[in-house]
C-alpha cells in the first residue's frame, strides 16, 4: 500500500479495543525491519514461511534454520505455492514468474500490466483449482484503475481480467467449501466478495462483503480461516479484524505494530497465526513507539487455519 501520513495510537492505547478483543498471545518470528512486508505463505510440506519485501524486491524464507532472503531484482508483491515445494510463483513488477528457491532463478510466465508502467501486481493468492489470482494497482492509488486477474495453470498461461476498476488491489481467499471468493480494495475501505465456480473461475457479480469505513486502519491482506471467518490486517489500525460469513465483526486482535499487512495460517494443526508488516514512511518518533514494525509476527490462535491451495503448471487446472 501506499501510506499516508497518520496518527497512530500509542501502542498502550490498543488493549482495551473492544469488548471484542482476542487474547493475545503475541510473540516475534522475525525481528528484522522491512520497508514494507506482505504476502506470507506457509507451506506444511518442508515448515516454512515465506513472506516478501515489496519495495525491496526480496524474498524471505523462514524454515527450520536461519531464515534466507532471495533477492528477485524488482518489487515483488505476492507468492504462492506450487506442486514443486522447491519453486514458488511470484508476482513481480515485471510479471507472474516462478522462482526457483535453490538458485534464485526467475522464469517468465506473463505479464499483462506490461503495456502500463505505473501500475504493478500487488496481492495474489492460488485458488482451490490451481489458477493464481493477482490484483494490480498506479502507484498513487489515486485512479481506480487496478485489475483482478486469472492466471490459469495451462500451457499457455492463458491471463483473464476478471475485474477491474480498483484504487488498491489487496486480500484475495476463498470460502472453506469454495462457493465464495473476497477480494480487498484498500482505499475504498471494502472487503468484497463473488461467487465462484471452482471448475471455471468465473465469478459471480461484485458484492460489498464488509464495509471497513468504521474501523480503525484501512483493509489490507486477509486469510479465511476452517470456521469460514475471515481475518483481515488493517493498516494503520495496529489490528486484526476477525468477521463472521456475514460480514459482522466478530473479534479483533490488536497488534503491536501499526501498519500490520497480511496474515498466515501454519505451524502445527494450522493453528499459528502469522502477521507481515511494514516500516514505511513512519518517523523516527513513531518507530520508537512501535519498534516491531517491518517484523514478522507470531500468534497462537485459537482457530485453525487452513492450507494454502497449488498453483498446477503446465497442465489444464481443474477442480
Amino acid at each position: 500500500m501506499k501510506p499516508e501520513p497518520a496518527e497512530l495510537s500509542e501502542p498502550s492505547e490498543l488493549s482495551e479495543l473492544s469488548e471484542l478483543s482476542e487474547p493475545s498471545r503475541i510473540s516475534v518470528l522475525w525481528p528484522g525491519r522491512a520497508t514494507l512486508g506482505e504476502g506470507p505463505v506457509w507451506d506444511a510440506r518442508t515448515d516454512t514461511l515465506y513472506w516478501v519485501d515489496i519495495v525491496a524486491g526480496a524474498v524471505f524464507v523462514q524454515g527450520p534454520g536461519e531464515p534466507r532472503r532471495i533477492e528477485v531484482g524488482a518489487q515483488v508483491g505476492c507468492l504462492g505455492l506450487t506442486e514443486d515445494p522447491r519453486i514458488l510463483i511470484a508476482g513481480l513488477r515485471t510479471g507472474w514468474h516462478l522462482l526457483d528457491l535453490d538458485s534464485g532463478a526467475l522464469r517468465f510466465l506473463a505479464d499483462p500490466e506490461a503495456d502500463r508502467p505505473s501500475c504493478r501486481f500487488n496481492d495474489g493468492s492460488v485458488d482451490p483449482a490451481g489458477r493464481f489470482w493477482t490484483g494490480s494497482l498506479e502507484d498513487g492509488e489515486t485512479r481506480p484503475v487496478g485489475r483482478l486477474y486469472r492466471l490459469d495453470g495451462t500451457a499457455d498461461a492463458a491471463v483473464t481480467v476478471a475485474d477491474e476498476g480498483f484504487y488498491c488491489s489487496n486480500g484475495i481467499d476463498w470460502s472453506p467449501d469454495g462457493r465464495w471468493m473476497y477480494f480487498v480494495d484498500s482505499r475504498a475501505d471494502v472487503i468484497h466478495r463473488y461467487a465462484f465456480d471452482a471448475a471455471t473461475g468465473a465469478l459471480g457479480p461484485r458484492h460489498v462483503f464488509a464495509d471497513t469505513s468504521d474501523l480503525a486502519g484501512i483493509p489490507d491482506g486477509l486469510r479465511v480461516d476452517a470456521a469460514g471467518d475471515v481475518w483481515c490486517a488493517m493498516w494503520d489500525g495496529a489490528q486484526i479484524v476477525r468477521f463472521s460469513p456475514d460480514g459482522t465483526v466478530a473479534g479483533r486482535l490488536p497488534v503491536p505494530v501499526p501498519r500490520p499487512t497480511s496474515v498466515a495460517f501454519g505451524g502445527p494443526g494450522l493453528r499459528t497465526m502469522f502477521i507481515t508488516s511494514a516500516s514505511i514512511d513512519l518517523t523516527e518518533d513513531q518507530l520508537a513507539a512501535w519498534p516491531l514494525s517491518g517484523s514478522v509476527l507470531r500468534h497462537e490462535a485459537g482457530t485453525a487455519g487452513r492450507a494454502p491451495n497449488l498453483f498446477r503448471r503446465g497442465r489444464e487446472a481443474h477442480a
